[in-house]
């Protein structure tokens, strides 16, 4: 049986993609490594032997239709809702449509799906025993659909309820008001509406972040999720990540101190040099025999900050002091 493929969904070139799609290429060789995009990162696609189809080939259909006329951004002031000149808080919705779309056109009904800026670090298709009793998966603290899908259905239902849920102005008005005095980013988003969706549907899913023989999938890397953290150095928060010598990542658990493995990294909020890294080290360790957790590995914060990356933050840092003493 042909292994389920991994599909990823992105607008924009941004900097990390080779590094995402080298690592899924690597670590996933046997398997069709899907990008929904745009014309601006299609040859990185396809030069990392991803398979490349265009968002507006799949941008149809009636409930996109409903959705792009009952949609509106609601956010505090300090939310930037913009990336790459659009507005990337809808795309998140709307890629579930597309999405959709696709899936039911090409006959998949069974699929992994991540975030564009998580290294995929193991060979999915020897996981996915683990989940098959489930319709889904989902991450961010239990609050989207992420990882491994069994039915595709689910994001049908899901889209339908995006609508009818903008459709309830009496509780879109609700959390406007109770976003009115936030004095951080917030938004009305994906997580939002699945939590509604959560309470309202009947399905079965399972957290990516549950350790699951000593391994999981976990949660963003500049918070703690229950593992040990430590600084790069730079100053960024980020979990203790060991660089096993057979290729694979570990962080620590907390509360038992066990080493745990890594199947991916959220490394939303990172810097760059820190993609190159985990691609590096992947690369170059991944095809060599398993051997147990070695505790003396180099760890993330000893990669190398590149000199630019090292100006780009001592700029910041005058930056900041000479606004300070204005």
């Amino acid at each position: 049986m042909k292994n389920s493929p991994i599909i990823f969904c992105h607008y924009g070139n941004s900097k990390y993609l080779p590094y995402i799609f080298k690592c899924a290429k690597i670590s996933n060789p046997n398997t069709d490594i899907i990008l929904l995009g745009d014309p601006s990162n299609q040859k990185v696609a396809l030069d990392c032997g991803l398979i490349h189809f265009s968002l507006k080939d799949f941008d149809f259909g009636e409930d996109l239709k409903v959705f792009d006329e009952v949609y509106e951004l609601i956010t505090t002031p300090h939310f930037d809702a913009y990336k790459h000149g659009d507005d990337w808080n809808k795309f998140v919705f709307r890629k579930w449509f597309i999405l959709h779309n696709f899936l039911a056109k090409q006959g998949i009904e069974r699929f992994w799906h991540f975030d564009s800026d998580n290294p995929i670090l193991t060979d999915l298709s020897t996981l996915e025993h683990k989940f098959s009793h489930l319709d889904c998966t989902v991450q961010c603290h239990g609050q989207c659909f992420k990882g491994f899908f069994t039915n595709y259905k689910i994001i049908e239902k899901y889209v339908k309820k995006i609508n009818e849920v903008f459709l309830r102005r009496e509780d879109i008005e609700k959390f406007k008001a109770s976003i009115l005095n936030h004095s951080g980013p917030a938004s009305f988003n994906e997580m939002t509406v699945y939590d509604i969706f959560n309470r309202e549907e009947k399905f079965a899913s399972e957290r990516l972040d549950k350790i699951i023989d000593d391994s999981t999938f976990g949660e963003v890397i500049s918070r703690s999720n229950g593992m040990k953290m430590e600084k790069l150095p730079l100053g960024e928060d980020v979990q203790i990540t060991f660089m096993n010598p057979d290729g694979r990542f570990f962080c620590i658990e907390e509360s038992s101190g066990k080493p745990i493995e890594m199947h991916a990294l959220n490394l939303s909020w990172m810097p760059i040099y820190l993609y190159s890294g985990v691609l590096k080290h992947l690369k170059k360790n991944y095809r060599k025999p398993k051997q147990p957790f070695v505790s003396k590995s180099k760890t993330l914060s000893q990669i190398p900050v590149p000199l630019k990356q090292k100006l780009k933050f001592l700029r910041k840092k005058i930056k900041k002091f000479l606004k300070g003493k204005k």
